[in-house]
């Protein structure tokens, strides 16, 4: 028998080893008459199975083999996101009372500069959403010793005049603010001291009215109350002349007024609940006896 035959007859017979072999284990595992030698068998392969297995469960999520534990760093992760949530929540507070503390601080401290005012601190919860009014509801009323007519403050400065109750109610009130059509009041020119009337407009602005021709009215210069009247703390900043109009012809000026306080931003205000007003008897008084002197 050459020796192509002979490696011919070696294949047949461990192809039929085999085939027996397999035949073997299929009925050793039906019957369970081979499972010794199948152990047998099996224990030398054993630390490569793990080897696999390992790997295996090194990329498959949830698997409680030795390896990288996708579920533990899933939670893990999950923590950290609502950590981070929870941290950004606090830091959105934090800037908030930081913000209240600089609006409520700057009224403070304007209230320390002005011992002659006492003032109650309120917060704007509502606004009116017409398109002509101005106003805007605090939640503090007559409990806290509010009325109608009381001055209101506030502002980024804490100075800056808001308005002027209008209405009010035990626990609530609403204020027409400085840029309502429907306000006047008297002003005066801090540099040059003219006086004048600074009226609401329909658009929200302001303007100085009635300011004599002989005063000098620059650009960037201040507007405040002026406390004629009485009815309105004198010093108060109403605005900043942002342009003046002025005709030889006519017998007044007239000087356009941004507003000291941003009324879109209006969330803290002091109520001005009691305060000095002018005295402008000695004025009447002084009439009077010129009065009586110019009589025949």
């Amino acid at each position: 028998m050459n020796r192509r035959n002979r490696n011919t007859n070696r294949l047949i017979t461990a192809g039929v080893l085999v085939l027996v072999a397999a035949a073997a284990l299929f009925i050793g595992q039906r019957s369970g008459l081979l499972n010794p030698v199948v152990s047998a068998v099996s224990a030398p392969l054993a630390p490569l199975a793990r080897l696999f297995n390992t790997g295996a469960n090194a990329v498959e999520p949830g698997s409680t083999e030795p390896g990288v534990d996708y579920d533990a760093l899933l939670e893990e992760n999950l923590d950290l996101q609502r950590t981070i949530a929870d941290l950004q929540v606090e830091l959105v507070r934090l800037q908030e009372i930081e913000r209240a503390y600089e609006r409520v601080s700057a009224i403070a401290n304007y209230n320390s500069d002005n011992l002659d005012l006492e003032v109650v601190s309120a917060d704007v919860i509502a606004r009116d959403t017409s398109g002509y009014l101005r106003w805007v509801g605090i939640n503090r009323g007559t409990r806290d010793g509010i009325q109608v007519g009381d001055a209101v403050i506030g502002g980024a400065e804490g100075s800056g005049f808001v308005g002027v109750v209008g209405r009010v109610s035990a626990t609530t009130a609403w204020v027409r603010l400085v840029i309502d059509p429907d306000t006047a009041l008297n002003a005066l020119v801090q540099e040059s001291r003219a006086e004048g009337t600074v009226l609401g407009q329909i658009r929200g602005g302001l303007i100085m009215d009635f300011i004599p021709q002989e005063f000098t009215v620059e650009v960037g210069d201040t507007v405040i109350t002026s406390g004629l009247g009485g009815s309105l703390p004198a010093g108060l900043v109403i605005g900043e002349v942002q342009s003046v109009q002025r005709q030889e012809a006519e017998l007044f000026q007239q000087a356009a007024i941004r507003p000291m306080v941003d009324f879109d931003q209006l969330e803290i205000v002091a109520v001005v609940t009691s305060f000095q007003p002018v005295d402008t008897t000695i004025f009447d008084e002084a009439l009077e006896e010129e009065g009586a002197e110019d009589a025949p």
